[in-house]
């Protein structure tokens, strides 16, 4: 097995631990593991994978991994999806002892992060549905100095943690699904490489100015916010937006002049019939229409309305 690259052993619903494989597997640059979810543990033989840049063991009962993890200079991506500790949704009703206690880290996943600042190799590291909450993320984190994604949709947040606003590189982060109902006093201008941010899901009611900071900023998703009642003015980087179901908001503040917007590309808004009615959806679309009249450019937006306007030639 020395000349093996790729062990993929996703979805194993039957493997119970982690076969015994003759030799040092010293090449191995990807282990998939997801899925098996009867594996607690890894092998000891991955200690002379010295040049592993793939891991995933998402959804696995793996709670505490092999300290030989963390000495993995090559890894570039770390996946530990579903990976969850005790139920954070039990915890306000845990006895106030216990609740001492709670600092100390009992979430296996939250006590394994510290250990993760010396991989500085890492690019991608996925964190979704792990039953983290506030304080869970070390304030160390900046020490990832070559992330670039960053996926912790799926766990317990008031507000963006503000650890996260210490990564200068990161271009994509996900906090979709995260019961937020604020993004919080976090100095979100330190996210300067932001390209996609998604937050869907989540309980806010308005988002701060302080996203027009975002200067890079791409692609902005906030489907389902159902609380969410305003936008402020977007970075005029935006190319993507979508809104859909988002059934509480009124006003897009950035929708009002679409000509700021030179480079968006595509809006979905399906279900957001409050703003759809503000805003005169199909005078919006007009406008934006005559901004590229002279353009080969393809955009779109999809927004709710029950009537063709009149301006179209075609009527049927």
């Amino acid at each position: 097995m020395k000349s093996l690259e790729t062990l993929i052993l996703s979805g194993c619903s039957s493997l119970i631990r982690f076969p015994e494989i003759d030799g040092k597997m010293e090449r191995l640059k990807t282990l998939d593991l997801s899925g098996c979810y009867r594996v607690e543990s890894l092998s000891d033989n991955l200690q002379q994978a010295k040049f592993l840049e793939e891991l995933d063991w998402s959804e696995t009962t793996i709670t505490e991994p092999p300290s030989f993890i963390f000495k993995l200079k090559n890894i570039k991506i770390l996946s530990f999806n579903g990976c969850k500790g005790p139920s954070s949704k039990l915890r306000p009703n845990l006895p106030s002892l216990f609740k001492v206690f709670q600092g100390r880290r009992t979430n296996p996943m939250a006590r394994m992060l510290p250990l993760l600042s010396c991989l500085s190799s890492l690019r991608e590291l996925k964190l979704r549905d792990c039953n983290l909450c506030e304080g869970d993320i070390p304030s160390d984190i900046y020490c990832l100095y070559s992330l670039t994604d960053l996926d912790l949709s799926g766990n317990n947040f008031i507000s963006i943690p503000a650890s996260l606003t210490g990564l200068s590189k990161l271009e994509s982060l996900e906090l979709s699904n995260c019961n937020m109902c604020t993004l919080g006093e976090a100095d979100i201008h330190g996210l300067s490489s932001l390209r996609y941010l998604y937050l869907r899901g989540n309980n806010f009611i308005t988002i701060p100015l302080a996203l027009t900071q975002l200067s890079r900023l791409d692609s902005l998703q906030l489907s389902s916010c159902m609380k969410l009642k305003s936008l402020p003015e977007l970075p005029t980087s935006i190319k993507d937006m979508r809104i859909d179901d988002c059934a509480s908001l009124k006003v897009v503040a950035s929708l009002s002049n679409v000509s700021n917007l030179v480079d968006l590309d595509f809006i979905r808004a399906i279900n957001c019939f409050k703003l759809a009615e503000n805003i005169k959806a199909l005078t919006l679309l007009k406008r934006h229409l005559k901004g590229f009249a002279n353009s080969r450019k393809k955009f779109e937006v999809i927004m709710p309305g029950s009537e063709i306007p009149d301006w179209f030639s075609q009527q049927k």
